[in-house]
């Protein structure tokens, strides 16, 4: 689809590091902001180092993404949950849910 930009020096993770950058990112990561209750400026250091830290983090595949609140700063959750959202609107984009805990689920 051509969303993430890549080349093959480069990878998928340079391409990730573009998406912050687009209007569209900033747009839903002001309103995950807004709804968590913080500033725009209380995130963006998080923006770089978010993809390794989920990575950690990724213990198993039911074929949604699972944000659980307890793994993650209130930052990186925003951070992610922009990521989500902003993917969720491309063809085959993947599904996404966030729970405080395993097993409570959260409704968005």
């Amino acid at each position: 689809m051509k969303k993430i930009m890549t080349d093959r020096e480069s990878g998928v993770q340079d391409g990730l590091d573009v998406l912050p950058k687009t209007l569209e990112f900033i747009q839903i990561l002001q309103q995950e902001v807004t709804v968590r209750g913080f500033q725009l400026e209380a995130v963006t250091e998080y923006i770089p180092s978010i993809s390794c830290e989920a990575s950690k983090r990724a213990l198993s595949n039911d074929f949604i993404i699972t944000i659980y609140k307890e793994e993650h700063t209130v930052e990186e959750c925003a951070v992610l949950a922009a990521f989500l959202r902003m993917q969720r609107e491309w063809a085959h984009g993947l599904q996404w849910r966030e729970r405080e805990r395993r097993g409570r689920e959260l409704n968005h």
